[in-house]
């Protein structure tokens, strides 16, 4: 009898985790999502914490398949099984799984890097600040990235992994760095501006910016026109004087998305002909119609059917036959496998006509946010709305730091509950303050940029 209990119980927990693992790598893929608000994603997530609870409970029985599957699983088992180790104070059992973790397998080095953000036990926090210090390439991006998510007090170390870091873990720890905040680390980051890899150096610009170091504006603006990394800090904390330098960028032909997406963080209306051009283009035009929402905040909207990528080797072989020919496998109503989505309309006709009825509402002196006026209120608005893009939301919350200089943590991976928490500390420091800062003006690190 005691052997049938014990067999229930693994399987159970088995389950357990099968089911956990679905609900993290399904909240993965839902960021992203058009057709899942933000606040939708909170239903998965509380869906997700009784299993962990009930793998919590099991104890000693239940550890054991999580280290079992932590081994053998998939990723989203690790990560499950690695907030279990956490809430049952098994450092032993954490520190050997990040010993075994294969350095190239991207999935399970961000799940254990997710599981450590939401769960590294307080006490653990100065041995694995030690760690960061001792250099190991594998673990340096997994745990710049949880001190950072986190805001953990690890600048020390932190610089000294950002002496030893290679290429791909410099982006990693560089944004830790600007999101922690300490003064001292702006000039050991300045040389990264020069680095050969643009992921690098916009992390940098970016991460001095939240810094409040005004000069990179300058730095951004002498390389804009030539290449592609300075164009998002530019749009996050430049002035109108970066306006014409991107919009000639954007007019020259080879745009890419980020040149599109400054101008609309800009939110200055001379952009508006060029952004409307770009809704046409294949690679920019979804990136087009998103500046033109967040400038004009016309919520123009249209249905279109994605059509799902077809696997040549699930068809049946008259089915793939019959594809090679040009007809497209369908459904038993003789519908093709697809969804229908609704998004910002990428009709330039839709926009135009917009346009024409609402361009005297417009001021070309002053920069614009969602139709109105830019202000903080307009970037808590682009927090709030269940609208927003993840793009928008992860950028609004960093203009708030660079523009206003109000940090209060945000980031869109947190759980819901949390950025909930940090939204109604934003919305209450607007109330106080807002009035402070004049409309539609552009301001860095609280201060009136004078042009």
């Amino acid at each position: 009898m005691a052997t049938c209990i014990k067999n229930f119980l693994i399987e159970l927990y088995q389950e357990y985790l099968e089911e956990a693992s679905f609900l993290y790598e399904q909240r993965l893929t839902l960021f992203d999502d058009p057709e899942v608000t933000w606040e939708d994603i909170h239903d998965f997530e509380e869906r997700f914490e009784p299993h962990i609870d009930g793998l919590v409970v099991g104890e000693e029985l239940a550890l054991n398949v999580c280290e079992t599957q932590a081994s053998e699983g998939d990723f989203g088992e690790l990560h499950a099984a690695m907030r279990v180790f956490c809430r049952q104070n098994r450092k032993d059992l954490v520190l050997g799984v990040l010993e075994e973790l294969d350095p190239e397998d991207a999935e399970s080095i961000q799940a254990v890097s997710d599981a450590l953000k939401h769960e590294l036990p307080e006490d653990w926090h100065d041995e694995f600040v030690r760690m960061l210090s001792e250099g190991d390439q594998k673990l340096i991006p997994i745990l710049a990235n949880v001190f950072g998510f986190r805001r953990l007090k690890a600048g020390t170390a932190l610089l000294k992994a950002l002496e030893v870091s290679t290429a791909d873990s410099l982006p990693a720890v560089i944004r830790a760095l600007g999101r922690l905040g300490e003064q001292d680390t702006h000039a050991p980051l300045l040389q990264y501006l020069s680095h050969e890899d643009e992921a690098v150096t916009s992390t940098t610009a970016l991460a001095l910016l939240r810094l409040g170091e005004k000069q990179i504006i300058t730095q951004c603006l002498q390389h804009a026109s030539l290449q592609n990394w300075p164009l998002i800090p530019l749009g996050l904390g430049s002035n109108r004087s970066a306006v014409n330098v991107i919009l000639e960028k954007a007019k020259a032909g080879n745009a890419e998305t980020d040149c599109v997406i400054a101008l609309g963080l800009l939110g200055d209306i001379s952009a508006i002909d060029t952004l409307l051009d770009h809704l046409t283009n294949a690679e920019t035009g979804e990136s087009a119609a998103m500046s033109l929402q967040i400038l004009t905040g016309a919520d123009l909207y249209e249905d279109v059917f994605i059509p799902d990528e077809i696997d040549e080797d699930e068809l049946f072989e008259e089915e793939l036959k019959k594809f090679k020919e040009g007809q497209v496998p369908t459904r038993l109503d003789g519908e093709p496998f697809g969804t229908t989505i609704t998004r910002i309309s990428q009709k330039p006709e839709d926009w135009q006509k917009w346009w024409a009825e609402n361009k005297s509402r417009f001021n070309p002196g002053i920069r614009y946010r969602n139709g109105k006026p830019y202000s903080p209120a307009c970037l808590l608005e682009n927090l709030q709305s269940e609208k927003s893009p993840r793009i928008v939301r992860q950028m609004a919350y960093e203009e708030l730091v660079i523009r206003y200089g109000i940090d209060f943590p945000f980031e869109t991976d947190m759980l819901v509950s949390q950025q909930k928490q940090a939204i109604a500390k934003y919305s209450e420091w607007i109330k106080t303050n807002g009035s402070r800062f004049r409309e539609g003006e552009w301001y860095f690190a609280g201060q009136l940029i004078h042009l």
